[in-house]
């Protein structure tokens, strides 16, 4: 049995009000079904958690975490490696324990934080001044396995949070996107696009202005042009298309 490290990287805060569930990476090649072995979040930080499970777990092994608030309905997920793990036969802390390092977080940059540091974030800032439209010169390129959220700039549900209206990317470029969105938004709304690559570290995040936006069957599909994108955002597109292009000349 492994003792935990008492060295820690980031604060961590117990959170109340969640649903986790706690699931094994499988050595198999055939896809299983997962089993819920999670029975209590500890705490949770920016870099882990601690958590509560049903059956003992090894050190070094790959859990996937997934908490659900059941007030607003927000989510978060990551995956880790077990660092520690522990067993008390007796007593109100009987079980088994867990310490896992977060490896990769699936949940976009501003909405993760509520979770591990309770923070909020700053919407951004609704008198942004815009630059004058640039024309269409970026090529533009189709992503896959990522999480999008579109919200509109200090829009507010009834639950005192921005509803995420985003469904799917159909194209980026380094001066916007293309996306589909379940309700329609008016040509030069302001609003705040953030797109995480589940494989990649870090988010892309961005105030976006609608240029247009046209039903599209179920849905509606929307123009976003970005707004005073700093380079090294525009930067970071450049690296998602050329790596998006290496995958696809692999294939």
């Amino acid at each position: 049995m492994s003792k935990p490290d008492p060295r820690r990287a980031h604060p961590r805060r117990a959170v109340a009000g969640v649903d986790m569930f706690c699931y094994r990476a499988s050595a198999s090649l055939v896809p299983q079904m997962r089993k819920n072995i999670g029975q209590e979040l500890v705490d949770i930080s920016q870099g882990g958690a601690r958590v509560k499970v049903t059956e003992p777990v090894r050190q070094g092994e790959t859990i996937t975490i997934e908490l659900k608030d059941r007030q607003s309905g927000e989510t978060f997920r990551a995956r880790g490696e077990v660092r520690w793990c522990a067993s008390r036969q007796a007593g109100t802390l009987s079980g088994h324990y867990l310490g896992i390092q977060f490896s990769e977080v699936y949940t976009p940059v501003g909405q993760r934080e509520r979770f591990t540091t309770g923070s909020v974030p700053k919407p951004p800032e609704a008198d942004i001044v815009l630059k004058a439209a640039e024309k269409r010169s970026s090529l533009r390129f189709s992503v896959d396995d990522y999480v999008v959220t579109c919200q509109r700039q200090g829009g507010l549900s009834s639950a005192g949070l921005r509803r995420n209206l985003a469904r799917q990317v159909l194209d980026l470029s380094r001066t916007g996107t293309q996306i589909s969105v379940s309700e329609s938004l008016d040509p030069g709304t302001l609003v705040h696009f953030t797109l995480h690559l589940n494989k990649l570290a870090d988010a892309l995040e961005a105030a976006g202005e609608v240029r247009w936006c046209r039903p599209d069957a179920t849905v509606y599909r929307a123009g976003l042009r970005f707004v005073n994108l700093p380079e090294e955002k525009r930067k970071m597109i450049d690296f998602m298309m050329k790596w998006f292009a290496g995958r696809s000349k692999k294939s």
